[in-house]
C-alpha cells in the first residue's frame, strides 16, 4: 500500500477517546501539543464522560485550533475511536490513551520514518512508567538522541510470532516486536479504509490487527521510547474480570487465528490469546456465561486440532515461555504508581 505523503508536511491526525478522564487529560493533551512536527488535528472524542471531562476538552479546544472535539453518548472506547477515525483529515493518523503521555518528538520522529522510507507505517518503543512519575519522565527524556531503527516486510509473521522477551533478546529481533495496541504507531490513514473497531466488545485493538498488518507493505520500527504508558491500578486491564471480558477477549484471537492460518503464518500470539479461555472459566457466574463459555471452548478447541501436533508444540513452547515472563510483568510494571 502506498499513499501520498507530502515531504514534511503531512497533516497528522491524532485521535483520543475520552472517558472519564478529568484527574489526567490534561497533561495528555499538552504532551500532544508540544509535538515539534506541529502539522496535527487533535480529535477528543468525549464519550459520555460524567465527571467534567467534556468540559476539559471545550477548555482546550478554545485554546488551540488544532483540537476538534465530538460530544456523544458513552459507547465504549471502540465506538470512540470510530468515531474520531471518521472525523480524521490527516494522511497519517495515530491513537494515544487519554491518560498517557507522547514525547515532544515522537511524531517529528515517526513522520520521518514513513517519508524517508516509504513504510505503511512506523513505531517506537514505550516506557512504563507509574503514573505519579510521568511527567517527570517524559521531562528527562525529552531530549535524548533518536536511535537505531530497522524495516521489514512482514508484519503479520512479526506480530504473531516475535512477542516473547527472552526469544526477541535471543536472537537479535527486539524492533521486529509489536503488540496491537494502537498507540505509538503511525498508520498511513487508507490502512483504515472500511476497517473499524467492532463496538461493543473489550480486545478491539486485537480484533483489527491483523486485518490491518494484511494491508500493509513494510513497516518502519525504531528503537527509540517515544511513548509513555503510564500504570495506573484503575484501568480497564487491571480491574475488569468479567466472564464476558474474557470472552471478548477469545473470540477476537479465534479471529486472528483464522486470519494468520488463512496468511500461512503460525498463529503463535494467537494460540497464546486463546489460553484465556481459562480465565472465562473461571468467571463463569450466570447461565449466559456458561452459555458463552461453552461456544467459546468448543471454538477454541477445533482451532487447536486444526493446527497439527508440531506446529502446537511450538506454540506451546513459547505460550509458558511467555506466561513466565506475564508473572514477572505483573508483579512489577503492573504495580507501579
Amino acid at each position: 500500500m502506498t499513499a501520498a505523503v507530502s515531504e514534511s508536511r503531512a497533516l497528522v491526525s491524532i485521535i483520543v477517546p475520552v472517558f472519564n478522564a478529568a484527574a489526567h487529560l490534561e497533561p495528555c493533551v499538552r504532551s500532544i501539543l508540544a509535538q515539534t512536527y506541529d502539522r496535527i488535528e487533535l480529535i477528543l472524542i468525549d464519550d459520555g464522560s460524567t465527571d467534567g471531562s467534556g468540559e476539559v476538552c471545550d477548555r482546550l479546544a478554545a485554546e488551540d485550533s488544532r483540537i476538534v472535539v465530538r460530544h456523544q453518548v458513552n459507547a465504549g472506547i471502540a465506538a470512540a475511536q470510530n468515531a474520531g477515525l471518521d472525523l480524521a483529515t490527516g494522511a497519517l493518523l495515530t491513537f494515544c490513551d487519554n491518560d498517557d503521555l507522547m514525547s515532544p518528538r515522537m511524531l517529528e520522529r515517526l513522520v520521518g520514518l514513513i517519508e524517508s522510507t516509504g513504510a505503511d507505517m512506523s513505531c517506537c518503543r514505550w516506557r512504563n512508567v507509574g503514573a505519579s512519575q510521568g511527567v517527570a519522565e517524559l521531562e528527562r527524556h525529552r531530549d535524548d538522541p533518536f536511535g537505531h531503527h530497522i524495516v521489514f516486510d512482514d508484519p503479520g509473521v512479526a506480530y504473531q510470532t516475535v512477542f516473547s522477551l527472552a526469544l526477541r533478546k535471543l536472537f537479535g529481533v527486539e524492533l521486529r516486536y509489536f503488540s496491537e495496541a494502537n498507540w505509538g504507531k503511525l498508520y498511513r490513514a487508507p490502512l483504515f479504509d472500511g476497517i473499524r473497531f467492532p463496538e461493543g466488545q473489550y480486545a478491539q485493538d486485537v480484533a483489527v490487527a491483523m486485518p490491518l498488518y494484511a494491508r500493509m507493505g513494510s513497516v518502519a520500527s525504531c528503537d527509540d521510547g517515544l511513548y509513555f504508558w503510564l500504570q495506573r491500578g484503575d484501568s480497564v486491564s487491571h480491574r475488569e474480570r468479567s466472564a464476558r471480558y474474557y470472552s471478548d477477549i477469545v473470540r477476537a484471537h479465534l479471529r486472528s487465528f483464522d486470519e494468520a492460518r488463512a496468511m500461512g503464518i503460525l498463529p503463535a500470539r494467537a494460540y497464546t490469546g486463546l489460553a484465556t479461555i481459562t480465565h472465562e472459566r473461571r468467571s463463569i457466574r450466570d447461565d449466559e456465561d456458561a452459555r458463552r463459555y461453552s461456544e467459546d471452548r468448543v471454538a477454541v478447541r477445533s482451532r487447536l486440532q486444526s493446527l497439527g501436533i508440531w506446529k502446537r508444540l511450538i506454540c506451546k513452547l513459547i505460550f509458558w515461555e511467555r506466561m513466565l515472563e506475564v508473572k514477572v510483568y505483573n508483579v512489577t510494571v503492573h504495580r507501579r504508581r
